[in-house]
């Protein structure tokens, strides 16, 4: 794994910025404005590039503790032993932290999730979708089950970053391919691709759309995550002619 600037940046916000609650949206707020001292942040590219490569870097480094922890293939019996577990676990609470709005919502759809848990605004639905199952009862409290109670009888999912669901045996690497952006003051948006590498040498990859906002304290972090498959010509709905140019 390439470890970047971005992933540094993740984990000095999750050391520091932990305890903070809400993300500061428009200055023309009045409510706003009457509780926040944040002043105007710029939301440029850069620095959302810098908060998208750390998702990418804690997608890796979540699924490099869960393997390297004795994690294995989901079929295989102990697939999810306690180390490999708690190792994915406190990669991804540190990565929710401190990169995203959580515990205060956060509109995530991830891409492969199905009613009635398509969306995953609290900070325990984005963990069961990162760790599955299985390592969210293993290493989360009571408190921070998804759904709340779930016991695994009624609901389990993969963990979309332990990669050992399928044939997949762990991420190896991820990039970020950005599209478009709109900056501005206290609020932002990016798209573009995130392409997902993994050990058995197969890619996936996904159509993401990122919004962000600013702590109080002046951090910028992730209040929006939407991702969706990308799809070939033979699922689309538009027409591409041999000879045209663009």
């Amino acid at each position: 794994m390439k470890i970047s600037n971005a992933v540094l940046l993740l984990a000095s916000l999750s050391s520091a910025n932990a305890e903070l609650r809400g993300a500061v949206y428009l200055q023309s707020d009045s409510n706003i404005q009457a509780t926040s001292t944040t002043s105007t942040v710029e939301i440029n590219e850069v620095g959302m590039d810098a908060l998208v490569e750390a998702f990418c870097g804690a997608a890796v480094a979540i699924s490099e503790a869960f393997w390297k922890n004795g994690g294995k293939p989901h079929s295989e019996d102990d697939a999810y032993p306690q180390a490999a577990c708690d190792a994915a676990y406190e990669e991804a609470v540190a990565a929710l932290t401190g990169a995203y709005n959580y515990p205060d919502p956060v509109l995530f759809k991830p891409t492969l999730t199905t009613a009635q848990f398509t969306f995953r605004p609290t900070k325990e639905g984005a963990l069961s979708y990162f760790i599955g199952t299985d390592c969210l009862l293993k290493s989360g409290n009571d408190g921070a089950q998804f759904p709340p109670g779930n016991d695994g009888s009624a609901f389990r999912e993969f963990g979309f970053a332990l990669a050992n669901y399928r044939t997949h045996t762990g991420l190896s690497d991820c990039h970020w391919a950005p599209d478009s952006y709109v900056t501005g003051n206290n609020a932002g948006v990016a798209q573009g691709k995130v392409i997902f590498e993994r050990t058995e040498g197969t890619t996936s990859v996904v159509d993401k759309t990122f919004s962000f906002g600013v702590y109080r304290s002046g951090a910028v972090v992730i209040t929006g995550h939407h991702s969706s498959s990308d799809i070939g010509a033979e699922q689309s709905t538009q027409y591409t002619f041999d000879d045209a140019e663009f």
